[in-house]
């Protein structure tokens, strides 16, 4: 992609005032990374230096965002069936360390912190964006592919199936038999639609990962999850649809819309049944909950515990809307403890949470979008009762 140096520095002149899209924010880590452009952004890095004072608009620019999000661009977009990299140019990497330079400075000489919105007493905080469509796709060969950008077009001819990216999502098509493994991983921040080569459809969650086979041969077809996915399964009697979770539970289906929560960090992993039927076989070395299957019917949600040697716990008449909230944009707290709202905020805004002294006991109930900022959310839940200080990308939760 090229950007003309005027087009750059307007980029950059935008995310200075905090009035960059998105869009452009995508325009301009590109432009960073092209080499025609390393005089432009020499420059004006050098003037940000020598203008420590001009306007005080650069003591605000958040960084700390910009350096994460230029280093997590070393992978981009690739042509059609073939996979490359992106070459990092070596002024690229002395503009991040002049980045970092200038964020030390203004850290050891006690300058305001990057900032956009206030934070309670006063203090000035960065904006923290909510997540967005991304995820990270690992090949058979152990090739990373960077799904962020890349809007159409093929990505990777391998084993039996052509994998391309149809209007944003992964999409798998059988060309053979040739059998070999992929695995689409979503960090926090992040969430992404994948199209298995039946034609089954999956949401995944941010901070989740599913290991899947590019063509499905045998008897049945098996998928490994960790972290959260929505499925809607395509419908093949003669090969079932098995969802191993964290290898503690495997739920096996025939053709069936449901949810599954599995992450590492949670005591339990639920599936929930929004159309069909699903059997939830737990899988563990204690023989008392080995094996003890249960069939699940719409509304209903089996809860298994990974840490308590129990059986599977049965909950009727769940709330879909609650459940499916995550894949509609919403966060849908209804009587939620306060440390399950936080783990839904650490993954999807990627911050860690930090409690100053005992977990608070208190429950919030709420409906909010997913797509405002953590800056704008917080002060919503404070007057749910929440009582707190961003500190970064930390938030403390304060008695």
């Amino acid at each position: 992609m090229t950007t003309n140096h005027n087009r750059l520095r307007y980029l950059l002149q935008q995310y200075q005032l905090k009035q960059i899209t998105w869009e452009e924010m995508q325009e301009l880590f590109a432009g960073i990374n092209a080499g025609e452009n390393e005089a432009a952004v020499q420059q004006y890095l050098a003037e940000v230096l020598e203008n420590p004072a001009s306007g005080n608009a650069h003591t605000n620019i958040d960084w700390e965002f910009m350096f994460r999000t230029i280093t997590r661009e070393d992978i981009v977009a690739m042509p059609p069936v073939r996979v490359r990299y992106m070459k990092q140019f070596w002024w690229a990497a002395a503009a991040i360390v002049i980045l970092v330079g200038i964020t030390a400075i203004w850290w050891l000489t006690g300058k305001p912190t990057p900032s956009t919105e206030n934070a309670p007493g006063g203090m000035a905080q960065a904006t923290i964006l909510p997540g967005c469509e991304g995820a990270m796709l690992t090949l058979a060969d152990g090739t990373l592919v960077s799904l962020d950008t890349i809007k159409n077009g093929a990505i990777a001819l391998q084993g039996g199936a052509k994998a391309t990216v149809v209007n944003g999502a992964l999409v798998y098509e059988r060309t053979g038999d040739g059998v070999v493994y992929n695995t689409m991983s979503t960090p926090k921040g992040r969430q992404y639609q994948l199209t298995l080569p039946d034609g089954t459809r999956v949401w995944l969650n941010a901070a989740s990962s599913i290991h899947f086979p590019t063509v499905f041969a045998g008897k049945e077809r098996r998928v490994q999850l960790s972290g959260e996915a929505y499925f809607e399964v395509a419908k093949d009697r003669e090969m079932p649809f098995k969802v191993m979770a964290r290898n503690n539970a495997e739920v096996e289906v025939l053709g069936t819309n449901f949810n599954v929560s599995a992450y590492d960090n949670e005591e339990l992993i639920n599936t929930t049944l929004l159309e069909g039927a699903v059997r939830i076989t737990p899988v563990a070395t204690t023989p008392n909950i080995a094996g003890k299957d249960v069939v699940l019917k719409p509304g209903q949600q089996a809860r298994l515990s990974v840490t308590k040697q129990a059986p599977v716990q049965l909950i009727e008449n769940v709330d879909p809307d609650k459940v499916m909230a995550w894949k509609k944009g919403l966060f849908n707290f209804e009587d939620e403890s306060l440390q399950e709202i936080m783990k839904q905020l650490e993954r999807w805004y990627d911050i860690d949470v930090v409690y100053e002294k005992d977990i608070p006991d208190i429950a919030l109930t709420g409906k909010m979008t997913r797509g405002v900022t953590l800056n704008k959310l917080l002060p919503a839940l404070e007057k749910m009762g929440l009582h707190y200080r961003l500190e970064g990308r930390r938030l403390i939760l304060l008695p």
